[in-house]
């Protein structure tokens, strides 16, 4: 009876037992194969940065040897960094950062000349310097704002966060029309769409970066009184130009002022008490008090006729006769002249033609600007300007598109600068109209 047992019990236990062994002698064999390993990428290297600021008048030189005692590795430095930027470029109060490893071995030069720019000369994996010249890749935003005019149109557009660079291209739209140095009124309404760039910031594409700079604008209106002006920027080819809702050109034959100045001392007069000579004597152009220094630009395409000094009065001055040759223009009491100016010389509107200065019988810097048609002097103050060429038939089509869809963006400015959603368009508000705020 216990034979008979054993039997039964030994064959499923030398079955286990031969399982085990199967399943270890597998096991070791495998274990003699070669080990695959997972392919390693090479980690990114990680440097430590010392960064630091150019002082005014310093050469790349000076700032490597004072920050790194190394004359041959800031040679090798500065012939890379000269393969991809002008090192007489660079300018102080610009940041710079020095490359290092945990043991201060230098490995790297940074450069940033602006916003949008990195000069860099790094080591690559075989221990060379490489310069490179890195472009921030930049984002453009179509923004919009709206605003009333309290003391000024500076003012106001300041009060928003906005820069001056903003507030004069805005005046630009409308530099034919308005003086905004002295036709703004309190409760005058401003509305304005343009555009603004921004870095991108390549791990997050959806967000903006810094502020890099303005673009153009598309679009802006003034309202004083009951009086509305609404400029649309539109293209035609290579060519934009701004227009007014009828597609009529929205620039002059001639500029309101040529000058942004402050004030104005003198009008024009037929008889004014000279502050100098203290005579009573026709007083036939427009004084224009400003900065000494301030450009003066031509009020309208020409060409220089006269230029030089008189003694009895204008000081430095020339004269410009314009395409149509009834109208000439004379600037005086000017500091310098423009870059170029001489006799026979072309000039174009809004070339800079001298700088505001105190030269012959003046008490203070200004300018001193007269306007002849037909030899008559004019004030410059009340001439009637005439329009450029306005949209031609086959572009207003597409030309009252831009307008509705602008429009459109223009109404629903918010109070400070945002970006807009687009438009469709045809949704625009009606004909001439300009939302109350």
């Amino acid at each position: 009876m216990k034979k008979e047992i054993l039997h039964k019990v030994r064959y499923p236990l030398l079955l286990a037992a031969a399982a085990i062994l199967a399943v270890w002698l597998w096991t070791a064999r495998k274990s003699d194969r070669p080990v695959e390993q997972a392919e390693l990428k090479p980690r990114e290297k990680i440097y430590l940065r010392r960064e630091g600021t150019f002082r005014p008048g310093e050469t790349l030189e000076k700032v490597l040897l004072r920050d790194i005692y190394d004359r041959v590795l800031a040679d090798e430095l500065i012939q890379g960094f000269a393969r991809v930027f002008d090192v007489r470029k660079i300018r102080g109060d610009r940041r710079y950062t020095i490359l290092t490893d945990s043991a201060g071995v230098v490995h790297g030069f940074e450069y940033y000349p602006d916003a949008v720019k990195t000069v860099r000369v790094l080591r690559d994996s075989t221990g060379v310097l490489q310069p490179e010249l890195v472009q921030v890749p930049l984002i453009k935003r179509t923004l919009a704002l709206t605003g009333e005019v309290r003391t000024t149109l500076y003012d106001a557009v300041k009060a928003m966060g906005e820069s001056d660079e903003l507030i004069a291209a805005f005046s630009d739209l409308f530099q034919w029309d308005i003086d905004f140095f002295v036709d703004p009124r309190v409760g005058d309404e401003f509305r304005m769409v343009y555009e603004a760039e921004y870095a991108l910031d390549p791990s997050r594409p959806d967000s903006l970066g810094e502020f890099i700079r303005y673009g153009r604008v598309l679009s802006g209106q003034y309202r004083s009184g009951s009086a509305v002006r609404t400029a649309l920027y539109f293209e035609q080819g290579e060519r934009g130009g701004y227009y007014d809702l009828e597609g009529k050109s929205f620039q002059k034959t001639f500029l309101k002022s040529p000058l942004n100045y402050r004030r104005i001392s003198s009008h024009f007069s037929g008889g004014r008490r000279h502050p100098i000579l203290k005579i009573v004597r026709p007083h036939l152009g427009v004084d224009f008090v400003a900065a000494e220094g301030t450009p003066v630009v031509a009020a309208a395409d020409g060409v220089v006729i006269e230029k030089g000094y008189e003694g009895g009065g204008l000081g430095n001055f020339i004269r410009i006769r314009h395409k149509n040759p009834r109208f000439a223009t004379v600037y005086g009491h000017l500091s310098g002249f423009g870059p170029g100016i001489a006799i026979g010389q072309s000039v174009q509107q809004r070339d800079v033609v001298g700088y505001v200065g105190r030269t012959g019988l003046a008490t203070g810097p200004h300018l001193h600007y007269c306007f002849y048609e037909n030899g008559r002097p004019v004030n410059p103050l009340k001439i009637k300007n005439s329009s450029g060429d306005p949209i031609p038939a086959g572009e207003m089509e597409r030309f009252k598109g831009v307008r509705e869809e602008q429009l459109a963006l223009l109404a629903a400015a918010p109070r400070r600068g945002e970006e807009v959603p687009g438009v469709i368009a045809g949704t625009g508000p009606g004909h001439m109209a300009m939302p109350r705020l």
